[in-house]
């Protein structure tokens, strides 16, 4: 039969067809058989240790049994000296193929280990045929198991072909010492030795078919994995996407038609050209026709054979610009020899254009087409972490009467003027500085490396060309501005205080008249600083803080009996000192921490009521804040049941802004409070929002006119009849009608000519202490009626 072990792979590999063309592996033999042979010398290479170490071993052991006998048995002396030399030769063909260069032929190897594996047997015969005719029944013993070993692991010592150059010269010789060592050979060893001889023999042709077949299969499913994952991320970037190869020259191989047509090519072009210059030629931009980024970041990563991934690469194709993600991997044959780049590819241009679309729609007011809110705090966060060059001037600017324009004429005139302010304020800036707007008629402007005497300059031209007249569609309209400045000339301020400080440099402005500007000054600064930590000792630190009430009695103008004492919150702070609640109550609203100090007046309140006599109230004021939490109603009369309060002993107070909004479930809280027996007061009314439907939804009994209606009406006759026939309605719908800010005896006369019957303020005592409270309730004590007066 004429068979060569070292192509017998071949003949299974004819049988394993490729999916994609159909052909056998035989037509990729010499790429296919370079490979195996590799392989078949990786592993007779990791065979080497174990073969060396254990024949080393046998063989010392033999040598060591027969050493009396070496001196006149030139066959042993030769096989064990031949067999360590094939041993050391053996072990340095292994390690010069471990550390082989990448282009060596591994055709010398082959040779060179299957001479090493026969001249090893050749050795291992010469011992067997020697040490036999000198052996005695043990070392005969001895001799027959090496025999069997070594027959047994040249069935596993490796490929066919190297197990075979093992095998060849122990069966021979093992047969011919058998025969030599008796007159008459023995007939049932020689055929228990054939026997296992073709055993062996087969199982060495067994084991290497299967190993062959292994590694032929492993071969193909590695290239159909590479194809597979291709073709999968094809499929799942979808139909616009396209594969490309290059070899190992990177000249682009088989371009498909999809990508010719996206590159505006055709495949016969594109297969003659280099991925390198087909991204030079297509990345240029810009006079010097330099490449941009991307196309650089690319052609560098391709030089160093990396993998890459660019998912927005500009690429210019017949003086179009398009944009293209594509993706590449460098591939390796199994020596590490680079063989060219396979990816993907895929024109996204719509998709880009796409996304900044969104950008600029999340990023801009849709309506002037200035950047909104969003884009603003992050510009300004930007220009506090490193202002550029001087300084960054910020501007925060308000229209003066737009939301009469807005009622008057709609929100469409409203809207075309916005738009209108919008450009004049762009034909003032400079062209690098950028403008917002942040809702409603608020906008903002940041100037980079601006000095003030820059932002007093844009800030005077955007106020003087917002002063002259609107000519809209349908209408012509004049409105104005004011605008406050901020500079943020260091890094590391917190965007809040830069904003904060040019608000309160436009309310400043808005204080001054129409057509006003500011710059914010460090007095402001030192107090926007204490704003800062007086809210983070609210929020953070709020169990430390130390709150008390102090008292304020309101009496009978007419009699001065103490009919209620007003409880005022007051804040021992550990570095400002008292503070009263104007200090404070707003921030509290804005953290919600009102919500625990209004828990701590009501729980206080109530307790000093219980040691008032029963005719006096304690009135108490209501944040608009509260009347939203879900447990003011249970802590209202869990307090009134412990202190065991009766009707009318608690008064609470709310102001006319904590009730603008004339919902039922405002009007659901008041009336459940009325419910637990506590009176209701309308607080600084005439301060504000003065509006006729508070006194209409809500049924209040106290009504307490602001200090300044007071002060103004003493000495004008039209204001004194507006508060008369105040105090008339109110007696009309049985509301008790109280004075604040009284200072003088003549105030008081004077109020009760109007109608009006209780009052409050310096005339009669400032606040106080509760305990100073009950001495001054004391000394005003009448005998006859055991009554408190003023």
């Amino acid at each position: 039969m004429d068979f060569e072990f070292d192509h017998f792979p071949f003949a299974v590999a004819k049988k394993l067809k490729l999916r994609q063309s159909g052909q056998t592996t035989l037509d990729l033999l010499p790429q296919t058989r370079r490979q195996i042979d590799i392989s078949l010398l990786d592993m007779r290479t990791a065979l080497v240790p174990r073969m060396v170490v254990t024949g080393g071993l046998v063989s010392g052991a033999l040598c060591w049994s027969f050493w009396n006998r070496l001196h006149g048995a030139p066959l042993l002396t030769g096989g064990f000296a031949g067999l360590f030399t094939g041993y050391v030769l053996l072990s340095i063909s292994a390690i010069l193929w471990a550390r082989r260069p990448a282009d060596v032929r591994p055709v010398v190897f082959k040779l060179a280990f299957s001479g090493l594996a026969l001249m090893i047997g050749i050795f291992w015969s010469f011992i067997l045929i020697g040490g036999l005719h000198h052996a005695d029944p043990v070392q005969t013993s001895m001799l027959y198991a090496v025999a069997i070993g070594l027959m047994s692991t040249s069935a596993f010592s490796g490929p066919a072909l190297y197990a075979l150059a093992l095998w060849t010269p122990v069966t021979i010789g093992s047969v011919i010492a058998i025969m030599a060592d008796s007159a008459i050979p023995p007939a049932a060893t020689l055929i228990g030795l054939a026997s296992y001889a073709f055993l062996t023999f087969s199982t060495i042709l067994y084991v290497n078919a299967n190993t062959m077949e292994r590694e032929l299969r492993r071969l193909e499913a590695e290239r159909q994995s590479e194809v597979i994952n291709l073709l999968l991320r094809d499929f799942e970037e979808g139909a616009s996407d396209f594969l490309w190869e290059t070899d190992a020259s990177l000249t682009l191989i088989r371009p498909s038609l999809r990508f010719a047509e996206v590159a505006r090519s055709t495949p016969a072009e594109l297969a003659s050209m280099s991925i390198i210059r087909f991204l030079v030629e297509h990345g240029r931009a810009g006079p010097d026709h330099s490449c941009n980024a991307a196309v650089g970041n690319l052609i560098h990563r391709i030089g160093r054979r990396e993998t890459f991934n660019e998912p927005r690469t500009p690429l210019h194709f017949s003086n179009e610009e398009r944009c293209w993600s594509i993706a590449g991997k460098p591939v390796f044959d199994r020596e590490g020899v680079f063989i060219g780049y396979r990816g993907v590819g895929s024109d996204v241009t719509a998709h880009r254009l796409a996304e900044r679309k969104i950008a600029h729609i999340a990023s801009h007011d849709s309506l002037t087409g200035l950047g909104n809110r969003m884009s603003f705090d992050e510009a300004l966060q930007a220009a506090c972490s490193g202002p550029v060059g001087v300084g960054t001037g910020l501007i925060c600017l308000d229209l003066d009467h737009f939301k009469s324009v807005n009622d008057r004429f709609g929100h469409k005139t409203g809207d075309e003027l916005l738009h209108a302010v919008a450009r004049r304020i762009l034909s003032c800036v400079r062209s690098h500085d950028r403008c917002f707007r942040l809702g409603g008629d608020e906008f903002a402007i940041l100037l980079p490396d601006a000095t003030i005497a820059d932002a007093e300059a844009v800030t005077g031209r955007i106020i003087d060309r917002l002063a002259d007249p609107f000519r809209l569609a349908d209408v012509t309209v004049a409105i104005g501005s004011c605008a406050g400045i901020a500079m943020i000339t260091r890094p590391g301020i917190l965007p809040e205080d830069a904003r904060h400080a040019a608000d309160l440099a436009l309310y400043r402005a808005k204080a001054s008249g129409r057509g006003s500007a500011r710059l914010f000054d460090p007095e402001n600064d030192r107090h926007t600083t204490r704003l800062r930590q007086i809210d983070a000792a609210l929020v953070n630190e709020f169990e430390k803080q130390v709150f008390f009430l102090e008292y304020q009695p309101i009496v009978r103008l007419d009699s001065g009996a103490v009919t209620t004492v007003e409880a005022l919150v007051r804040w021992k702070h550990p570095e400002y000192g008292i503070l009263p609640p104007d200090q404070f109550i707003r921030a509290s609203e804005h953290n919600g921490a009102i919500i625990r100090i209004g828990a701590f007046v009501i729980e206080a309140a109530c307790a000093y009521a219980a040691t008032l006599p029963d005719h006096i109230a304690v009135a108490v004021n209501l944040s608009p804040v509260q009347l939203h939490d879900p447990a003011l109603i249970e802590r209202i009369g869990a307090a009134l049941v412990r202190h065991r309060l009766g009707p009318g002993r608690i008064e609470f107070e709310l102001t006319e802004t904590a009730i603008l909004d004339v919902s039922p479930e405002t009007r659901r809280i008041l009336e459940a409070i009325t419910a637990l027996g506590c009176r209701l007061a309308l607080d600084d009314f005439g301060s504000g929002y003065s509006s006729i439907s508070t006194l209409y939804y809500f049924r209040f009994d106290r009504l307490k006119i602001d200090r300044s209606l007071i002060k103004d009406a003493m000495d004008d006759p039209r204001r004194r009849t507006i508060l008369f026939h105040i105090g008339r309605m109110a007696r009309d719908v049985a509301l008790t009608i109280t004075a604040e800010g009284m200072e003088t005896d003549h105030h008081r006369v004077s109020l009760i000519e109007l109608g009006f019957e209780e009052g409050q303020g310096s005339l009669f005592a400032m606040p106080m202490s509760g305990e100073a409270l009950h001495d001054w309730l004391r000394l005003r004590l009448v005998p006859s009626s055991g009554r408190l007066f003023g």
